[in-house]
């Protein structure tokens, strides 16, 4: 026996002192080989072995091996309530180092209870002003964090730092307490407060030379992250590299902490190649651009002016040959051919009629190519006139608008579709509206509103009105292409948040680690859908028709250029070999989204995961009932 004993108090001044050079890995067999011999000497429930369950049950939660830290903390819980009694501050720090264990795990119920259990304890016997307690305080603000309850998160933490302020002996415990508070924050949209305290925190770790330990490396890695948020990777690529160094060194490469750091490096000098391309791409043009300035200066004025000559003339002869779009045919056939006969035959009702196009072709959004002639192209046009006034002259009008010629200017007569008949012609201006929208004006109420298709508001604002005398078509037009009301548009907006994280942010990496390359396909098709969807609704505007959903994010100021080039980035790589690549357009992508809703004054988080977004948003709308509906449904 006292070779047994003799052995473990050897182990154990050796733990300390790997503990203290954060020798971590080395230390998981001496910690299984402390224990037992510490059971086979003192008992299972013994001061002892209490002490060796505790720190070893850490050490594997710091490692990441959570069920097998589960295992000894449990153990240790049943040992401390044996040992010391449920009344000692001996038996709260065994729940807190299970309840930390839980918050890790994601069992948040649990993890809450034992922590309330532990402070009530600690009140009753160590006292509010302990550092202890200020330090299960901090914990308890952990999980708040991350069960997303910023508000309670924020108010745990700076309780704790209230606590420890001014006392030097516990300036590593304020130090860790501020990097806790950093990530609130920059979600409050406190950059620059963020960083002022991630630096306070690494000037506390230099002064106390922490340099080169776990919590130094944590607080580099939170500074690259903001860095490369306020794309400055230089910086950010030379604190991550040291972060990642540090943490390799002390946890290991099967280490959480040192997978995320070293993903984090990879998506900075992803950024940095991204940036050195575009810088080369831009000394390029301007190699190429004094090129061209000096080739034309070395020729005489003459030739330059002759050349340029030459190259507004084969402009001019194409844009002679160009291709004429639908509606601009359209709109000279109505002018020249139409609009005489109305002011010849039609003069008295002209003041009430209204004339233009606009509907489902191609044609209406100005989308329309050689490939789309196939049909409903041709001279055509659609003339609006009051419900009461059809009996009185609208056949006589059909009639007579049916002897114009077909053709016009070389174009043949409109070939209509299966499905396309009914597209012109003359219509009255309620049943026009109530083809599309189920109303015969603006919808008066969000029920209504809610019940209309994106993309049937969007065919009845296409288009152009070629003239309107009445006006009554026009203002219902008008006051429809001023976008959805607003709570309706924030309710929609929180509904594409929540989808695209959920088939986005989650779902598509998941099922592409999975290898199930037809969900994660499925997946990456309902993120593309719904964050287009979201940008026309930043922009105030209808998503069309699917097929041109894409091209129509070109005409959108609001994040549509960004949109269309990642989209059709997204829609061209490898699932199996740019999988990488598609999972950082996409968070890129989120976190462009989260830009402008803040800008939009529409959340006040900076949270990059759009599933939290949703709510933020649903909290803006001002009709009670839409505001606390289900997220999820638009």
């Amino acid at each position: 026996m006292p070779m047994k004993l003799e052995r473990l108090n050897e182990l154990l001044k050796k733990l300390v002192q790997m503990e203290d050079a954060e020798e971590n890995l080395e230390m998981v067999p001496l910690y299984e080989e402390a224990l037992e011999l510490s059971k086979e000497i003192y008992g299972e429930h013994n001061l002892k072995t209490l002490e060796i369950y505790n720190n070893y049950g850490g050490h594997l939660r710091n490692l990441g091996l959570y069920e097998k830290a589960e295992y000894i903390l449990r153990k240790a819980v049943v040992c401390a309530k044996i040992v010391r009694g449920k009344e000692h501050p001996d038996y709260a720090t065994t729940l807190v180092n299970l309840a930390n264990l839980l918050r890790m795990m994601k069992q948040w119920q649990e993890s809450e209870s034992l922590f309330y259990q532990a402070l009530a304890l600690y009140k009753i016997t160590i006292g509010e002003e302990h550092f202890i307690y200020a330090g299960t305080m901090n914990n308890l603000g952990l999980l708040y964090y991350e069960m997303g309850n910023l508000e309670r998160a924020k108010e745990c933490l700076e309780h704790s730092l209230h606590i420890l302020e001014g006392k030097e002996e516990y300036i590593i415990p304020y130090a860790t307490t501020l990097h806790n508070l950093v990530d609130i924050y920059k979600k409050e949209g406190e950059i620059f407060k963020a960083e002022q305290t991630l630096k306070q925190e690494i000037e506390i770790y230099r002064q106390q030379h922490y340099e080169g330990t776990v919590l130094y490396a944590a607080a580099l890695n939170s500074l690259g992250i903001l860095y490369c948020e306020k794309e400055q990777y230089e910086k950010a690529k030379a604190v991550m590299t040291e972060s990642v160094e540090i943490t390799k060194k002390h946890l290991g490469e099967a280490s959480d902490a040192y997978k995320t750091s070293v993903k984090n490096l990879e998506m900075i000098h992803e950024k940095l190649q991204e940036k050195k391309m575009q810088k080369n791409h831009e000394i390029l043009q301007e190699t190429l651009k004094g090129m061209t300035s000096a080739a034309c200066a070395s020729e005489s004025n003459l030739n330059c002016e002759k050349g340029s000559e030459e190259r507004n003339h084969t402009i001019d002869k194409d844009a002679e040959k160009g291709f004429v779009k639908g509606l601009d045919l359209c709109r000279e056939y109505f002018n020249q051919v139409c609009y005489p006969l109305l002011e010849r035959e039609f003069s008295n009702f002209l003041p009430r009629m209204a004339a233009g196009l606009i509907g489902e072709g191609s044609e209406c959004y100005g989308f329309d190519d050689e490939i789309s002639r196939d049909h409903d192209f041709g001279p055509s046009f659609q003339i609006y006139i009051p419900q009461e006034d059809m009996p009185i002259y609208g056949e006589r009008l059909k009639q007579r608008l049916n002897t114009l010629p077909k053709t016009f200017q070389g174009f043949g007569a409109r070939i209509e579709s299966q499905y396309g008949d009914g597209r012109v012609g003359v219509f009255s201006i309620e049943d026009f509206y109530r083809k599309f929208i189920a109303a015969e004006g603006v919808p008066e109420t969000l029920s209504h509103w809610r019940q209309i298709p994106e993309n049937a508001l969007s065919t009845v604002t296409n288009g152009e009105v070629f003239f309107d005398h009445y006006g009554k078509f026009t203002k219902i037009r008008e006051e429809l292409q001023k976008g959805y009301p607003e709570d309706i548009r924030l309710k929609k907006i929180a509904a594409r948040l929540m989808k695209m994280a959920q088939s986005g942010q989650y779902n598509f990496p998941r099922c592409n680690k999975r290898k199930e390359y037809v969900a994660s396909r499925l997946a990456l098709s309902e993120f593309m859908s719904v964050s287009m969807s979201l940008v026309y609704l930043l922009n105030h505007s209808y998503r069309p028709y699917y097929k041109w959903v894409h091209r129509g994010l070109l005409s959108l100021p609001v994040l549509g250029k960004a949109a269309y080039d990642k989209m059709q980035r997204l829609s061209v790589l490898s699932l199996e070999k740019d999988y990488k690549e598609m999972e950082w357009i996409i968070e890129e992508f989120c976190v462009d989204c989260v830009k402008e809703l803040k800008k939009q004054g529409l959340t006040s988080s900076s949270e990059a995961f759009l599933l939290l977004q949703g709510p933020e948003v649903l909290k803006r709308i001002k009709e009670p009932a839409l505001r606390n509906s289900n997220p999820w449904v638009e």
